[in-house]
């Protein structure tokens, strides 16, 4: 009889999971047990590096909005609301928030503004900023990308039409996605810890590094090259697309190059300009509008 009781009890918690599942696609752990991965700690670094660069003070990172940005990145990757027409800020229909096509979806604002709510105990506005690098998301590229575009800088710096500060960021990464969320409104949520070997706790005063050595550090992986370009596009979600493809092309390379309102397509990189025009002709095999971009 204790044997049937315990197998039935397993079964059903064992349904239940797969019940839970089947509706999002995914299994998540609940907010009471999250915390952040490497990767999430180091996108938090590199952004507040980056803020006092600028003169600005770090933003706590948040326990709550970081769930967010999870379970977001979780469904654009497992469900791929983002296809269709949509873009990267809509939501699937499978989980226990409102679906929207951030695109076409008239009140598309509130749909990313009020997912806190909707998930978590934070009731200020948030917004979104999403990156998609056709291969697992490196906290490196997700930040070289959007420091390089003004209208995602903003976000950074407070800038533009963000000149209010910022009281919470919470970043998620899930295999191609990397999302960041920054919120209005302090977190309830007050402790958060990294995951495994980056177990301290987060959001402690830290010794203030000179902008100058910060500097130093963030650029020092930007060295001059030369690089082939195959394309322009006039939108980020074409240009992730290309990029997407170009790898499964077998150009492992690729990256997406900003300029102004466009996104170049970079397939190679060359520390000089004579072996850039050598290796060009045979890329103009495959590509024959493929040209030279010179460093800046």
């Amino acid at each position: 009889m204790l044997l049937r009781f315990l197998f039935l009890l397993l079964f059903s918690v064992f349904t239940a999971c797969i019940s839970d599942l089947n509706a999002q696609g995914f299994a998540l752990h609940p907010l009471s047990e999250q915390c952040a991965e490497s990767e999430e700690l180091q996108l938090f670094e590199l952004l507040t590096e980056y803020r006092r660069i600028h003169g600005l003070p770090p933003v706590p990172i948040s326990k709550s909005l970081s769930y967010v940005a999870r379970v977001h990145a979780m469904d654009l990757a497992f469900n791929r609301p983002d296809f269709g027409g949509c873009n990267p800020h809509s939501w699937s229909e499978k989980g226990s928030w409102k679906p929207c096509c951030y695109a076409r979806d008239e009140k598309r604002l509130a749909c990313m503004n009020d997912k806190p709510k909707e998930l978590t105990s934070y009731r200020a506005k948030a917004w979104e900023i999403v990156y998609e690098g056709g291969e697992t998301a490196k906290a490196i590229d997700a930040f070289d990308l959007w420091k390089d575009i003004g209208i995602f800088r903003d976000y950074l710096i407070n800038t533009g039409k963000w000149t209010k500060p910022w009281k919470a960021v919470g970043i998620g990464f899930y295999g191609d996605y990397a999302t960041v969320w920054f919120g209005e409104g302090d977190d309830p949520e007050k402790t958060y810890f990294g995951c495994g070997a980056d177990s301290s706790q987060l959001n402690k005063p830290q010794e203030v590094e000179s902008p100058e050595s910060s500097e130093s550090r963030l650029s020092a992986p930007h060295r001059p090259v030369y690089q082939i370009i195959t394309i322009s596009l006039n939108s980020l979600e074409k240009a992730n697309h290309e990029v997407v493809r170009m790898r499964n092309m077998g150009y492992a390379n690729a990256k997406i190059v900003p300029s102004g309102s466009n996104f170049r397509i970079s397939i190679a990189e060359f520390p000089t300009q004579a072996e850039a025009q050598k290796a060009l002709a045979g890329f103009k095999e495959n590509f024959p509008s493929a040209w030279v971009l010179k460093p800046e």
